[in-house]
């Protein structure tokens, strides 16, 4: 039977506030970070000397102030462990590049360079795992996934220069 996956700590909602994560620091002393309704973070560190918060504390602590937290930072652990190598970038179709007005079915994305297309970033609403007929244009910022070399291959066909 598999392991189940790791708590995750404890997201506290502050009612006409915001909403709290509870973390420790690398010697254990209790941290919470509040991400405030007006965007702004606060974060309290309940222990001595400077805070120093381990890796996966820290990607934690980071997706939960971007707002885009959902993972405990023990099953980032894991899936660093597992998808070692893999790159999470964003890149900007430029005018006039080979990508811009194109869909990723007519570019072959996948097939050509390997590169994942995991977002659409257009305006106000991105477009998460964009169909494979979705057209591309410039200024449209991509998140893909991929390796280094993959995204290497990638760049030019979107215009970017690394």
């Amino acid at each position: 039977m598999p392991t189940p996956p790791p708590p995750r700590p404890p997201v506290t909602r502050l009612p006409g506030l915001g909403e709290r994560l509870d973390l420790r620091d690398h010697a254990g002393a209790p941290v919470a970070v509040v991400r405030r309704l007006d965007g702004s973070v606060e974060v309290h560190h309940h222990g001595p000397g400077p805070l120093l918060l381990a890796p996966a504390a820290a990607r934690a602590a980071g997706a939960f102030v971007s707002g885009h937290y959902a993972a405990a930072p023990e099953l980032l652990d894991r899936v660093g462990e597992v998808i070692g190598g893999l790159v999470l970038d964003a890149v900007l179709v430029q005018r006039g590049s080979v990508a811009d007005g194109r869909t990723i079915t007519e570019l072959q994305v996948r097939r050509r360079t390997g590169v994942t297309i995991v977002a659409v970033l257009r305006g106000a609403q991105p477009i998460v795992d964009p169909d494979p007929d979705v057209r591309l244009g410039a200024g449209d910022e991509l998140v893909v996934m991929a390796s280094e070399m993959a995204l290497d291959r990638f760049r030019p066909m979107v215009g970017t220069v690394g």
